[in-house]
């Protein structure tokens, strides 16, 4: 019989966690302890025996009940495994039992039934050649690249990650609560201290940035953490030009670009025009909480 505990922060190891994801078939960036604990302060586990297999839950608490919910800056969690996927039900059985509300998102690794809904996420594989992988650009892709060329921008691989946050904050694509920021600059602040990033931006003629993008490293995935344009940005194809430049640096080289994104239909045309194919990951929700509680979820 499988023995899945149900671990408090406090009880987690934090060193086997992090060996855990690191070792993983399917390891995220999202499930490392140092991750959670800025977007997901007093996250718990379920823990497969010593560390065979994890899963994060990110709780919060409300009116005094305990319940999942995904974090923010965090696109997949759900369960991680070393070779072995068919204990997937043995975890998220278990759920229901320590959770009247959850409402999480799984990995693309993570297969449930077709009654669950899925969300998209572009993912493009670097190992082909950089030519290889521009002949493979959609035409829309290539024209704005050309576009951006007859501009005198210059591309800058070393803005500050403060700078980044700054010129995303000013430029926001979605309307961020005051505390989503909050965690985003402590969360870009702990990767420069325990990860591989890449911070990019995009200058005008006067030496302005008009774009930015920042990507954390991990397993050889480099996730779209961050990405900004402003509207001279926009007009000149400046985010083409960061894209282009990150699968130019990796190409060949066995890394894998997520994009972290692809629900909206113009970003999806953006990301696939650079060769980047779908892959599906499921939404997880249970509401079995009473009336009228289970209304203000």
């Amino acid at each position: 019989m499988l023995t899945i505990n149900h671990l408090q922060n406090a009880q987690i190891d934090k060193r086997k966690w992090d060996l855990a994801i690191e070792n993983s078939h399917n390891g995220l960036v999202y499930a490392l302890s140092w991750y959670l604990d800025v977007v997901s302060p007093g996250w718990n586990a379920l823990v497969l025996g010593d560390y065979e297999a994890v899963m994060p839950l990110p709780v919060k608490q409300k009116f005094g009940l305990k319940y999942l919910v995904q974090p923010p800056f965090c696109q997949q969690l759900g369960f991680f495994f070393f070779h072995d996927n068919n204990k997937n039900h043995y975890f998220l059985d278990k759920l229901p039992t320590l959770f009247r509300y959850i409402h999480i998102q799984l990995n693309a690794e993570n297969k449930l039934t077709e009654a669950y809904p899925l969300k998209k996420n572009y993912v493009l594989t670097l190992s082909d050649s950089y030519k290889q992988h521009y002949n493979l650009y959609h035409k829309n892709t290539k024209r704005n690249l050309k576009k951006a060329a007859n501009y005198s921008l210059n591309i800058v691989s070393d803005v500050d990650a403060e700078d980044v946050w700054a010129f995303k904050k000013a430029n926001p694509v979605n309307n961020l609560k005051k505390m989503h920021y909050k965690i985003l600059l402590s969360l870009i602040n702990t990767i420069q201290n325990k990860a591989k990033y890449e911070s990019i931006g995009v200058l005008d003629e006067e030496g302005d940035l008009i774009a930015v993008a920042f990507f954390v490293i991990f397993k050889k995935r480099i996730t779209m953490l961050i990405s900004s344009s402003n509207n001279q940005g926009k007009n000149k194809a400046a985010m083409f030009l960061i894209i282009d430049a990150i699968i130019k640096k990796y190409a060949g080289k066995d890394y894998t670009l997520d994009f972290e994104g692809g629900n909206v239909d113009g970003l999806a045309r953006f990301f696939a025009g650079f060769g980047a194919k779908p892959f599906f990951y499921s939404v997880y929700k249970q509401n079995n909480l009473p009336w009228p509680l289970n209304k203000w979820f």
